[in-house]
């Protein structure tokens, strides 16, 4: 891999995969959507556990699992409507689908909750990016990552999913963290076709609370081309 800085794997890898299975099924009961705390004290406390090579390998998991179990619900909900799926380019399925297609993440069968589980994953590899790329294959890291950002995004805009300030600070992170990874590359991969397409809109999109009420706005489109054309 000599297009990836890797200076900091000269450090050795400390791993344990039984502490890492361990310290999942600790995350999976203590934190989530069924915990009466507020997700970002939530994040917050989860991020801590994520800091040393075993919690940045699970961060790293999160991320990939996350993304792969997406895709398989849209692949099933495309697959019943007649259609393929490019996981690559989730846009271009939502705008044939709109509505019909759901962004489903907070019900995958994963145990990991986006608002919670995800963002602290997202978190703790954006504080360590060079150390968690170490840790799995980057392309693929950054990848499922613009992944669960343009699947995130596109049921905002064609599936007509109302955006809450959770959904929001989710895809603000997705985009820090996936510009961090491309900062972190010599030679990163290209950008999918629906995130170059993001990148070309202005779209506002309004932000609300759980009771409807109007807290802001986020433009996506400039969002990821202030990251993403640094």
């Amino acid at each position: 891999m000599r297009w990836f800085r890797r200076r900091q794997a000269d450090r050795a890898l400390r791993l344990d995969p039984a502490r890492q299975e361990a310290l999942i099924a600790d995350i999976r009961h203590r934190y989530g959507g069924h915990v009466p705390v507020g997700f970002q004290e939530q994040v917050g406390s989860l991020v801590q556990l994520l800091t040393d090579d075993d919690g940045l390998a699970v961060a790293n998991r999160i991320v990939h699992e996350t993304a792969d179990r997406a895709h398989a619900d849209i692949q099933a909900q495309a697959s019943a409507l007649g259609r393929g799926v490019d996981r690559h380019n989730y846009r271009a399925l939502f705008r044939q689908l709109g509505p019909g297609l759901r962004d489903r993440l907070a019900e995958l069968p994963t145990g990991f909750h986006p608002h919670v589980h995800l963002e602290a994953a997202l978190t703790a590899v954006e504080v360590d990016v060079k150390r968690a790329m170490v840790l799995t294959d980057p392309n693929l890291l950054l990848l499922h990552t613009l992944e669960l950002l343009d699947l995130t995004v596109s049921g905002w805009e064609f599936g007509r999913v109302p955006v809450t300030a959770d959904a929001a600070r989710l895809v603000s992170r997705l985009i820090a963290a996936a510009t961090r990874m491309r900062l972190t590359e010599d030679d990163p991969p290209a950008l999918p076709p629906g995130i170059r397409e993001v990148m070309r809109s202005n779209r506002t999109t309004n932000v609300y609370d759980q009771a409807g009420t109007l807290l802001g706005t986020i433009n996506v489109g400039a969002e990821t081309r202030r990251s993403f054309l640094l």
